[in-house]
């Protein structure tokens, strides 16, 4: 147990000589009752030492009990998203809380940490979402327009993990908890690696290891994905019923962009439908999007069956336009491709990628798009060392949801190899994210204890998504 900090806490100098010290303050007009907000200045390039600073917002949720035990840091994913949207997450939390400060920190570049955001049409003009999934000349262009207040080669993972325990030392935690989701289970690996004296324990949901090499598994993810569809609507009465021939709709859909992109529409709130043209890329993309959610994907029968009758698919634009919208504008994409172009794209040669991609309905969409975007925007790739698993005696406890089709539990299960105190917990009803669905029990549990030992079950009644079949 440490001593509770006070409201005005000023973050300690002495550890950092040439950091400022900063002062953090109540801010519960901002993120509620008990919210501490304020920031740390690190060196964008701590190897240096010198040169440009960057301010790191950091969000203090303080234990509810008085006094904290180690605290738990939130991860965000993406990467790319902002540590302190999760505030809606923490809510969820609120048992650990009464005993646990909760610690965001805006990860360099993300947030109001410096971001590296690359501006988007998407949300006024839905035609600029399709047609790709980035735009080489407009990502060129802000990767040259953020050249003078970032320099993006300093973004990567092992960069964050250093200013993460520099906030810990700064904030006078000597221990941490970490909760990861997607992109933040990364973080939270390489912080098991880069600091193991810190980690008390971690939670990771969606797992994407230092190994991941994104966007390599995609093709065949999203496929295996679709295939559980496939089958679960079959082994479901009423939805086999009224989808009798689900694979042979979805053929039938892919097949209107043999000739090329399809003609449709977006409707959009307060506005007239929107004319656009929706390619086979986009559609897959769109069916990955989908396939994110489950309750979304409990809807996907139906829309493949209905595109198949009609040869509108229009319910799929839609689908994309929104996911786009929703999340593009928020997303640091500078942050996204810093990371991606670094520590994964350089080394998608070394694998067969033929075989990933083959007889999947995505095909090399995506490893062609990403390649595209890093041609535009050229990092530094890591030294290949990274690449190897992390190894580590730390708690851990991993969610994976049945229907993921971007971090299946297949890669959660390669990196409990060499996590001998894990344990992996299977959300059948679940897709990308599942520690808040029937693992928020077990979760919560975990994270008060710090420890896997007494824990209960978790999950082992949760059934196949229920397909809706009306409308």
């Amino acid at each position: 147990m440490r001593a509770p900090l006070i409201a005005t806490l000023v973050f300690a100098a002495l550890t950092i000589p040439s950091a400022r010290a900063d002062r953090i303050a109540p801010c519960a007009d901002r993120f509620g009752t008990g919210a501490e907000c304020g920031h740390v200045t690190v060196f964008e390039d701590r190897a240096a030492g010198k040169g440009r600073q960057i301010e790191l917002d950091v969000v203090v949720l303080r234990a509810t009990g008085g006094t904290s035990a180690e605290p738990v840091f939130l991860l965000a994913g993406g990467p790319g998203q902002a540590a302190t949207d999760l505030v809606g997450a923490s809510m969820f939390l609120g048992q650990v809380r009464r005993v646990r400060d909760i610690v965001l920190v805006d990860q360099r570049g993300t947030g109001d940490s410096n971001p590296l955001m690359c501006p988007t049409r998407i949300k006024t003009d839905p035609a600029s979402a399709f047609g790709g999934l980035w735009d080489p000349e407009a990502i060129g262009r802000c990767r040259k327009s953020l050249a003078k207040d970032a320099d993006p080669t300093l973004y990567t993972t092992d960069h964050v993990v250093d200013d993460l325990d520099e906030v810990r030392r700064r904030l006078g935690y000597d221990k941490v908890l970490l909760w990861g989701g997607s992109g933040g289970t990364r973080t939270a690996l390489v912080y098991m690696r880069r600091h193991p004296d810190r980690v008390v324990a971690a939670a990771l949901d969606g797992v994407a290891p230092t190994d991941f090499r994104a966007p390599s598994g995609y093709a065949r993810g999203c496929q295996d994905a679709l295939d559980k569809v496939f089958a679960d609507c079959a082994a479901q009465a009423s939805c086999a019923r009224a989808f009798p021939k689900l694979e042979a709709d979805f053929a039938k859909v892919l097949g209107l962009f043999d000739k090329g992109p399809v003609a449709t529409t977006v409707d959009l709130p307060d506005r007239d439908p929107v004319r656009i043209r929706m390619h086979r890329g986009d559609f897959t993309y769109a069916v990955r999007g989908i396939l994110y959610n489950s309750l979304k994907i409990a809807g996907l029968p139906r829309m493949i069956h209905r595109a198949a009758e009609t040869g509108d698919v229009s319910a799929f634009a839609r689908a994309y336009w929104h996911r786009s919208a929703d999340i593009l504008p928020e997303l640091a994409v500078g942050v996204h491709l810093s990371v991606f172009c670094a520590e994964d794209v350089p080394f998608l040669d070394d694998l067969d990628l033929d075989a990933l991609t083959r007889d999947t309905f995505v095909g090399d969409y995506l490893l062609d798009q990403y390649r595209a975007a890093c041609d535009a925007w050229p990092a530094e790739p890591v030294d290949r060392s990274y690449l190897q698993p992390v190894r580590s005696e730390i708690p851990v406890l991993m969610f994976s949801g049945y229907y993921d089709p971007s971090t299946p539990a297949s890669t959660a299960d390669a990196v409990a190899a060499h996590l001998p105190n894990s344990r992996h917990v299977v959300a059948r009803n679940e897709s990308h994210g599942a520690g808040f669905g029937c693992g928020l029990e077990l979760l919560v549990d975990f994270l008060d204890r710090g420890s896997l030992e007494g824990l209960g079950p978790a999950c082992e009644n949760a059934g196949p998504i229920v397909f809706q079949v009306g409308d």
